[in-house]
């Protein structure tokens, strides 16, 4: 003889042998911890179903959807050993209920991503109206030709390159500057007598630097206090490996004397990006519809751009990076409102 009940959470019938009357176990197909009922219990007057039903013990947790029957019997993973429950395929009643279940926890995701969607959509609107807003007019002064000029030295015994390679290309530079120009600017590699690399920039035949003031905006100026070291990682880390790959290469030309290393890539990544800070690498001017960069920020409220010779206005934004991102949200109109100065 056996004791069979009907599982309160799936509905199988499940039949176990009489010894297991009145301990627990787990369902063999929903995993529902429940209490075995004991018909044999003196003064029980319930019927073996609906005593398994009052009896289970509630789960901690939900228990996951039953999976489908892959044979006609199962054995409990916590009953003991030769207790064994026999399962009955389930009815049509189960099987609708289960289905409504999964439609009602659909329902519930769909909601919350209704509701999600529009939470960020109202935050959005406040924070585009009331928000952060880095926009208005500056003024720009030009430099005149003669001060028109942007030094940097670089010491790269942190480049990740060895202190031989890197005496040889200073050695080099020393002896032989390497010098990239353009229409737009002219950049100068060089060895200092007391050692590391040397890099100047001047305009180019068609240009002129002018220092953007920065002050005149003061939320401006709080956002460069609090993104500034967040928005030069990426400047600093690019011109990390790139100094590591200028030295590389420029050793590799010395030893082998074959093809010069593209300077007008390192003019990019190494010169100016050292001339540069985190706001700076982040922004560009644009000039009836052309880019012109940024060359150097002075740290004292003073952002420097490569732009036409005679240039009386301009506008300055965030530069899309080779990820597709604008990390800068602003966009300023800049009036140059000083000539050059003249030459004492």
């Amino acid at each position: 003889m056996a004791i069979q009940f009907d599982c309160p959470f799936c509905t199988s019938t499940l039949k176990v042998p009489d010894a297991t009357a009145g301990k627990q176990g787990d369902c063999p197909r929903c995993g529902t911890k429940l209490v075995i009922p004991n018909p044999f219990a003196a003064g029980s007057a319930t019927p073996p179903a609906e005593a398994a039903t009052a009896a289970p013990v509630p789960p901690q947790v939900d228990a996951p959807t039953p999976p489908p029957a892959s044979s006609d019997s199962a054995q409990a993973s916590e009953m003991p050993p030769g207790d064994v429950a026999v399962s009955v395929p389930r009815s049509s009643a189960t099987a609708q209920y289960l289905r409504k279940r999964r439609k009602s926890n659909v329902g519930g995701v769909v909601l919350f991503l209704f509701f999600f969607t529009v939470m960020a959509g109202v935050a959005g609107y406040f924070y585009w109206n009331f928000g952060l807003r880095l926009e208005g007019n500056l003024v720009a002064a030009r430099i005149s030709p003669e001060g028109a000029k942007l030094e940097k030295r670089l010491m790269p015994e942190n480049a990740g390159v060895s202190e031989e390679v890197i005496k040889a290309v200073n050695q080099n530079l020393l002896e032989t500057p390497r010098r990239v120009q353009s229409d737009l600017m002219e950049m100068l590699f060089y060895g200092p007598e007391k050692g590391g690399l040397e890099v100047r920039l001047k305009p180019g035949a068609k240009t002129e630097l002018v220092r953007v003031d920065l002050t005149g905006d003061p939320a401006l100026m709080d956002y460069i206090n609090k993104q500034g070291t967040q928005l030069d990682q990426p400047r600093s880390a690019e011109l990390q490996s790139s100094l590591k790959n200028f030295y590389t290469d420029w050793n590799e030309f010395i030893q082998t004397q074959s093809v010069m290393p593209d300077l007008l890539h390192y003019r990019n990544s190494v010169g100016v990006n050292s001339l540069l800070g985190g706001l700076g690498y982040h922004t560009e001017a644009r000039v009836n519809h052309k880019i012109y960069p940024c060359v150097h920020d002075d740290f004292k409220g003073g952002l420097y751009f490569l732009v036409p010779k005679g240039t009386l206005q301009f506008n300055i934004q965030g530069r899309e990076m080779d990820n597709g991102w604008t990390t800068f949200p602003g966009k300023y109109e800049v009036q140059v409102t000083q000539e050059y100065q003249s030459q004492p």
